[in-house]
């Protein structure tokens, strides 16, 4: 009885011991470029302010939350790293050999969407650097945006079709660059916003770490739900990492 092209193909298939070539160093640039987004910044920043949490609370909530995914992603991507298996194959575990076939494709649903709202955002920041290098206005709009934005959201979209089209090799160069680069520019841009800001800025922030529950929190929750709250988003936010993760940790050498 042969292979059906239905349940075994070369992407389902066990990673090759040969094409395990991951280690610690790829596995921490996943995390980095899941984590230093423009999403994950602007979520992290917005829960400070509207939480009415006092500052030290919330930022308890963001590295619970960080342990317990990072849990999450240890016990989800073990089977993958041991077996070298992705995650539609390790969900027939519990699924069955068609049930998988359901979550496997949800995720693809949501990651279409998701692929949008991140493209959408990469572009955003590449039209802002070509106005502001130009000096080139945005034009007229077509459906919400500028010709600048239209030619940028067609950049970021070809750039990441060419980077899947070219296989997890080049991926995982491309991650090896653009996790330590992204603390760069993280740090030059916390640096510049810094100094734009002033003085104030310190005292802005102190105001935020200082005191008790502010007003204008998440109403009805009171200061533990409102904890709970913020510490769920997050999880919620990452949850995506821990369903797909076992497609990057079957190409790692070992645990």
């Amino acid at each position: 009885m042969g292979r059906s092209s239905k349940l075994y193909n070369k992407d389902l298939a066990p990673t090759p011991k040969s094409d395990k070539k991951w280690g610690w160093f790829e596995i921490f640039n996943v995390w980095a470029n899941d984590v230093q987004s423009l999403f994950g910044y602007t979520l992290a920043a917005s829960l400070f302010l509207a939480s009415g949490l006092n500052g030290w609370a919330v930022f308890l909530a963001l590295i619970l939350a960080g342990f317990f995914i990072m849990w999450l992603v240890n016990l989800s991507g073990k089977p993958s790293v041991k077996h070298g298996i992705p995650y539609p194959v390790f969900a027939r575990v519990s699924m069955g050999v068609f049930g998988a076939n359901f979550p496997a494709m949800a995720r693809g649903l949501v990651a279409m969407f998701w692929y949008g709202a991140q493209t959408y955002a990469a572009s955003t920041a590449v039209a802002l650097l070509i106005t502001s290098v130009t000096g080139i206005s945005g034009g007229s709009e077509y459906l919400g945006m500028s010709g600048v934005m239209w030619i940028s959201f067609i950049f970021v979209s070809l750039f990441q079709v060419y980077l899947f089209w070219q296989g997890i090799d080049l991926i995982r160069r491309f991650l090896n660059f653009a996790g330590p680069a992204v603390y760069v520019v993280m740090i030059f841009l916390m640096l510049a916003i810094w100094a734009k800001a002033g003085g104030g800025l310190l005292s802005e922030v102190g105001n935020i770490f200082s005191g008790g529950a502010r007003s204008g929190g998440f109403e009805g929750l009171g200061s533990f739900g409102a904890f709970v709250a913020v510490f769920s988003i997050m999880v919620g936010y990452f949850a995506a990492v821990v369903i797909n993760f076992g497609d990057f940790a079957r190409f790692v050498k070992n645990e």
